[in-house]
C-alpha cells in the first residue's frame, strides 16, 4: 500500500490489484474528451479481453482512482501486431525493445486530483510485477500533447507515420530504472570493503570488536569453492551485502534451537529416533535427527546443497538457507533487507 497526497493536501491509502470486469462501469466515468483523443474511441470491455496486463488502483474504501491497461503491440495502428519490432528498432536504434521486454500503454483513467501519483503507482506496480518488463510506450497523435500526468513519466523519442491515417504519431517511452530499476548484483570485490563497512556499523560493532577492523575484507578475500560472497551495487557503490557457506555447524545448530518442524535440515531417514529424550537439557531435534545429520555427512555432503559448475559460472544452489541472527542488544534492532 502507498500513500498518495494531492496538491491541495488530501491524502489518499492507495494499492493496486488486476483489473475486474465489474470495474467497467468506474472505468467509463473517468473517460474525458481529453482521453479520447489521446487514445481514440475504446470498446473497454474488448479491451480489457485482449489486455496483456490491466491495473486498477483503489483506495482504502475500495472506490477506483485509477486504472491502466496494457498490450503487447502499439495502437494506432501504427504497426502490425506481429511485426512492430523493426518498425520502432528504424526509429531509434539503441532502443533494444522486443516483444518480450515491451509493453504499450492503451488506456489511462485517473481521478483529477490525484492523477500523477496515481500514474507513478501504477508504473511502479507494473515494472514490480514484471521484472522481465524494461520498456513502456505510449502512441499518441503528433499534434497532441501528453497533458500534465503523463508528460511526467514519459519521454519522446520520435514520431511515426500511420498504416490508416495520413498522419504522424508521436511515441514516448517510460524506462523501467525511473521507476522500479533492477538491482546489480555481483561477486564481492576487497575493495568493496569502504563502501560496505558503514553499512555493518550502522547497527553492531561487535563484528569489529570480535574479528578485527578488517574481518570484512578478509572474508571477501577468503572466497573459494565453498565460501561466496556477493555485494548489491547501486551506480558503482556496494549497498548490501551477502555472504553463504556450504559448510554449516549442523551439530551446534541442534544444541541451539529446535529444528524439529525441518526433520533436524535433513532428509527422513527410516533408522532416525523420534521419540523425545527424557533429559530436558538435551534438545529434542539433537537426538532426533543426529542420526540423519552424521550419515549424510559421512556421504561427503549436505543433502540441500548442491554445486553447479558450469564455464562461466560456479555457484552453489541451495534447496535451503539457514540464517542465525544474534539477540539485539541495547534495543538495536536487527534488519534484514
Amino acid at each position: 500500500m502507498s500513500v498518495l497526497t494531492s496538491p491541495r493536501g488530501k491524502v489518499e491509502v492507495v494499492h493496486c490489484r488486476r483489473t475486474e470486469s465489474q470495474d467497467v462501469y468506474c472505468i467509463k466515468s473517468l473517460i474525458r474528451k481529453f482521453t479520447c483523443k489521446l487514445f481514440g474511441k475504446l470498446n473497454i470491455i474488448y479491451l480489457l479481453e485482449k489486455a496483456n496486463l490491466a491495473v486498477t488502483l483503489c483506495n482504502d474504501k475500495e472506490e477506483i482512482m485509477a486504472q491502466a491497461t496494457f498490450l503487447d503491440y502499439p495502437n494506432w495502428n501504427v504497426a502490425k501486431q506481429d511485426d512492430w519490432v523493426s518498425v520502432f528498432r528504424e526509429l531509434d536504434s539503441d532502443i533494444p525493445c522486443t516483444p518480450l521486454n515491451t509493453l504499450f500503454m492503451h488506456l489511462f483513467v485517473a481521478v483529477d486530483e490525484y492523477s500523477v501519483g496515481c500514474c507513478k503507482e501504477i508504473l511502479r506496480t507494473v515494472y514490480k510485477a514484471v521484472p522481465e518488463l524494461h520498456f513502456i510506450f505510449l502512441i499518441v497523435p503528433s499534434y497532441m500533447s501528453l497533458g500534465s500526468t503523463l508528460i511526467t513519466v514519459f519521454d519522446q523519442v520520435g514520431n511515426i507515420p500511420c498504416l490508416t491515417y495520413e498522419e504522424d504519431f508521436a511515441v514516448h517511452m517510460c524506462h523501467r530504472h525511473s521507476h522500479y530499476p533492477q538491482l546489480h548484483v555481483r561477486k564481492a570485490r576487497v575493495e568493496d570493503h569502504d563502501d560496505l563497512m558503514p553499512i555493518f556499523m550502522r547497527y553492531d560493532t561487535i563484528l569489529k570488536e570480535t574479528y578485527g577492523e578488517y574481518f570484512l575484507a578478509e572474508l571477501i578475500e577468503a572466497q573459494d569453492e565453498e565460501n561466496h560472497a556477493v555485494v548489491c551495487e547501486v551506480e558503482g557503490t556496494a549497498v548490501g551485502f551477502m555472504s553463504v557457506c556450504s559448510r554449516v555447524n549442523m551439530q551446534l545448530l541442534h544444541e541451539c534451537f529446535d529444528l524439529g518442524p525441518f526433520h533436524g535440515l535433513c532428509f527422513p531417514h527410516p533408522d532416525d529416533v523420534l521419540e523425545s529424550p527424557q533429559d530436558l537439557s538435551v534438545r529434542r531435534s539433537q537426538v532426533t535427527y543426529l542420526g540423519s545429520y552424521r550419515r549424510q555427512m559421512q556421504a561427503g555432503k549436505l543433502p540441500w546443497v548442491h554445486q553447479f559448475t558450469s564455464p562461466k559460472l560456479d555457484f552453489f544452489i541451495c534447496k535451503m538457507g539457514i540464517i542465525v541472527i544474534p539477540p539485539t542488544r541495547g534495543g538495536c534492532e536487527v534488519s534484514l533487507r
